[in-house]
């Protein structure tokens, strides 16, 4: 079991030493570190954001973190008379703020209606907290950060699944001497948007231009862990499918109404009405499928080049089977090699071309046809990803009795180890059969 609490789940972004080296007592952004526990990124954001009366485009940050853990990240706050109008609403007056007595300079002030001489050195409100480290010339991105370091509590083990879990690791470590794992870098379910509830990938159905069944699936179809004035909202919509006018006076103000207004307006233009949700919802869309495309190429990969070679543990998992090899069976072609993900100009190249063309046949579609018709975005945009990635200073606890277990002889282990950015913890407990 993972996951039983927050703490249970803990990962820290370690910065770079590039973005480490531009940190300096000035700056046009401040940077902070962000502390949050059971709330999504985008959540904490808009907390910190009402509570600093800024948009929360004014925040940047380099990555999603989980919902249901305890995490520490990084967001940059751009500040001065640029701003633009201010963020606040309601319940900004239930976050604290606290501005540093020390502040190395007279900085320009945040646009809000309590004006602040500075950029505040800390706040923080329920579940969340940040507190300034520096500043910088520029805004936070994902190339900031350079791992992402784990600690994670698996509750509720057997006997026989604390031997597999260290049969597991002995088998993938990277040298007898090593304290790292290798583990091929598949990407986790969390990447799978709503296809993770059995509903199929958006972007199939923009890929065929079947811009009516994208939007159902984006705006109408419930998911487990949705919020529950989410399911409402998804409820509302897929009652009145079809009476646009009567939707619209039922539905409350948020992001994905915009949808519904740009059927009314346009008297039912599908294309136009997705291209009005949210854009990061959009393009989230595409990657989800883009990660489904790779998982199953890097499979291929492994049952062709890896298996004949050594062992490889077999992990079902609900979109398609995981196959992790043991070190001995990566040569050294496969241990650095990029696969990427397709785009509509991807030229397939060996070793992976027959693979991708096999994944692709099954999907029946071309890798030209990776691309949305009549819309400039979201986009397929070729990316290169590392086949494996290594999990560093990898260590494992001895089994410990578990005080939340009803089944006193039931165990539970820590891990802590390091990951590159854009790997994930998921995968690799996957591969410990977890």
């Amino acid at each position: 079991m993972i996951k039983r609490t927050p703490s249970d789940f803990q990962v820290e972004e370690i910065l770079s030493d590039e973005l480490r080296g531009l940190s300096a007592t000035s700056g046009p952004f401040a940077l902070y570190r962000l502390s949050k526990e059971s709330l999504a990124t985008p959540e904490a954001i808009g907390r910190a954001a009402r509570a600093l009366n800024v948009p929360s485009g004014a925040l940047a940050y380099a990555g999603l973190k989980d919902k249901h853990a305890s995490t520490i990240q990084h967001v940059t706050l751009k500040y001065g008379k640029d701003e633009g109008k201010s963020g606040g609403g309601e319940g900004a007056g239930e976050e604290a703020v606290e501005h540093s007595e020390s502040s190395p300079t007279q900085l320009p002030t945040l646009p809000v209606s309590h004006t602040a001489s500075s950029a505040p050195e800390k706040a923080s409100g329920a579940g969340w907290s940040i507190e300034r480290l520096g500043y910088l010339p520029r805004s936070i991105t994902s190339a900031d950060i350079r791992r992402n370091r784990f600690r994670i509590t698996i509750r509720n083990l057997s006997a026989e699944e604390c031997s597999d879990m260290d049969g597991a690791v002995k088998l993938l470590e990277v040298g007898a001497a090593s304290s790292d794992i290798r583990v091929v870098n598949y990407f986790g379910d969390q990447r799978f948007g709503s296809a993770r509830h059995g509903r199929g990938f958006i972007a199939r159905n923009l890929i065929k231009g079947d811009f009516e069944g994208a939007l159902k699936l984006a705006i109408a179809t419930e998911a487990r862990k949705d919020r529950m004035d989410q399911k409402i909202f998804k409820r509302t919509v897929r009652e009145k499918w079809g009476d646009w006018p009567a939707l619209l006076q039922k539905l409350r103000p948020c992001a994905e109404r915009k949808a519904i207004e740009r059927l009314v307006n346009s008297g039912g233009d599908f294309r136009a009405a997705f291209c009005a949700l949210p854009y990061m919802l959009q393009q989230l869309s595409v990657y989800a499928y883009q990660s489904y495309l790779w998982n199953a190429i890097a499979h291929r990969l492994v049952e062709r080049f890896c298996t004949p070679n050594g062992r490889v543990l077999a992990v079902d998992d609900p979109f398609g089977e995981m196959l992790f090899p043991s070190s001995e069976a990566v040569s050294a072609e496969m241990a650095q090699l990029n696969l990427p993900l397709l785009a509509r100009k991807t030229v397939l190249a060996e070793p992976w071309k027959e693979c991708a063309e096999e994944v692709l046949k099954e999907e029946g579609i071309e890798v030209f046809e990776l691309h949305i018709q009549g819309v400039r975005r979201p986009f397929f945009g070729e990316e290169p990803r590392a086949l494996f990635f290594t999990a560093e200073d990898f260590v494992l606890t001895h089994p410990q009795a578990d005080e939340s277990a009803k089944d006193k002889r039931r165990r539970k282990r820590t891990l802590t180890f390091s990951l590159p950015r854009g790997s994930y913890a998921t995968v690799l407990l996957r591969a410990l059969s977890q």
